[in-house]
């Protein structure tokens, strides 16, 4: 027993995406049967009688085609992680490792190209293409896929800038997912149809008790554990400096930011906006407070002081809106299409299907508030709008947050006439970081930045000499 929660998109993506879903994970296939009174023929009915039972109703993603399909069985395998062994409390990670998986098997159908321009020949690969050899297998072509856009990779090429952190996660993921095909009968488990091969490694914990008399006689526990061949390509540990992860959108990105969110729904835009512009996360934007939006009148200034408690970790902090996105809050609050979402979700509270009563400014049609999945797939289209002009323009949606910093710190220092590690404290207290150790990563991001403008300023300076 399914129910949805996620928004409807009024446009179509072109793009496989997730959409939440609740799941009744004791409901259970029954069979009614039936005879007709003419032929006396027996005919059975099969249907899923839910267990009625709140507490058995879990929360998860499942992936959705461009035509609006029920992706499979990336999707079942996201439902069957609720239940028995193996069972999870949260999907989160394997569904965006399985999303990723399912949008590079996608890619091998599509014309690609390499850097000099010329067609790659399609390869057409499933979640099925399996071999006797490894190496040629979807599992271990998409591991080279996560490879080459590892930050933590020497020689990385691609785009998608993967933490070492989500790369493994996502394999993880995707190996399970075949672990999970393979036991139940969907995909074949013989010499040739290898998904990867595994080894036994044996470490040493070296967790003695000190105290214990006859220590020095004892060794380190041994224990065995299984390793993929596959696992064993990524790296062990990123030794990518904090500073140097950081990609903020360059003045003429921002740009183009700017010029074509408007393009997407309003409430959508603004929030992104919050993001790029006041440095919120995006779980903050989503729950971003109706209260204060329109009390007073703020028009003498630049920006606008606003307290919010949704935040990571529960500290309430306030956060600064540039005055005209501010005023743009205040006309969104009065619109008719937020009153006609805020009737659906008095409707909701007042049925006591929504417990959560607080007044977000931003409410889907659905009179829920939005999720972070559904401000990822809209920014997947706006990137994917403004990389059709310009290719460069490759940017993920936390970019938004790092973009603010680094903007902050150098209009600040500009104006203030001070270095930067002057306003660590400040921008801390902006970003919602519970440790200045987090903002420094900014700071050294913008001496670095400054360091390579003074020597690409001294090398152009010694050009015009020779001239």
């Amino acid at each position: 027993m399914i129910e949805t929660h996620e928004e409807k998109c009024s446009d179509i993506y072109d793009d496989y995406r997730l959409l939440s879903i609740e799941v009744d994970t004791l409901a259970k296939l029954k069979i009614s049967e039936s005879i007709n009174a003419k032929s006396g023929e027996m005919t059975y009915s099969p249907y899923l009688s839910p267990s009625n039972l709140e507490s058995r109703l879990k929360k998860t993603d499942i992936i959705i085609a461009p035509d609006g399909s029920v992706v499979y069985p990336q999707s079942l395998y996201l439902v069957s992680k609720l239940r028995g062994e193996g069972a999870v409390k949260d999907t989160d990670s394997i569904a965006k490792g399985l999303l990723a998986f399912t949008r590079y098997l996608d890619s091998t159908h599509r014309p690609r190209f390499d850097e000099d321009g010329k067609e790659i020949p399609r390869e057409y690969l499933t979640y099925k293409t399996l071999t006797k050899y490894e190496e040629d297998g979807a599992p271990w072509r998409f591991a080279e896929h996560l490879l080459a856009n590892c930050r933590a990779k020497p020689g990385a090429t691609g785009d998608e800038a993967y933490s070492l952190n989500t790369a493994r996660s996502y394999m993880g993921a995707v190996i399970g997912f075949y672990k999970w095909m393979q036991k139940h009968g969907y995909l074949k488990n013989d010499d040739k149809h290898v998904v990867t091969h595994f080894s036994k490694v044996e470490v040493y914990i070296d967790d003695i008790n000190q105290h214990d008399m006859l220590a020095h006689t004892k060794g380190g526990e041994k224990r065995a554990y299984e390793i993929s061949n596959i696992m064993k390509a990524f790296p062990k540990s990123d030794r990518t400096p904090a500073h140097k992860k950081l990609k903020p959108m360059m003045l003429e990105h921002k740009e183009l930011f700017n010029r074509h969110i408007v393009a997407l729904p309003k409430a959508i835009s603004l929030m992104l906006r919050l993001c790029e512009e006041s440095g919120l996360r995006v779980d903050e934007a989503t729950h971003f407070p109706a209260r204060n939006i329109g009390d007073n009148d703020f028009s003498e200034l630049e920006v606008v002081p606003v307290h919010i408690t949704h935040t990571k970790g529960g500290a309430p902090r306030t956060v600064q809106i540039p005055i005209a996105l501010y005023e743009e809050l205040e006309q969104y609050k009065e619109s008719s299409q937020r009153q006609k979402n805020l009737t659906r979700r008095k409707e909701l509270i007042d049925s006591q299907e929504e417990l959560d009563t607080t007044d977000y400014l931003f409410v889907s049609n659905k009179g829920r508030p939005y999720t972070e999945n559904t401000l990822e797939v809209h920014f997947g289209v706006l990137k994917k709008r403004i990389r059709a002009i310009t290719p460069s323009w490759y940017y993920r949606i936390h970019d938004l947050r790092s973009t603010f910093a680094t903007h902050w710190l150098w209009s600040e220092s500009q104006k203030r006439h001070v270095a930067y590690e002057y306003l660590m404290d400040e921008l801390a207290e902006l970003m919602g970081h519970a440790s200045t150790s987090t903002t420094e990563i900014y700071i050294k991001f913008m001496n670095k930045f400054d360091e390579q403008l003074r020597v690409a300023e001294s090398k152009n300076n010694k050009i015009n000499e020779r001239w």
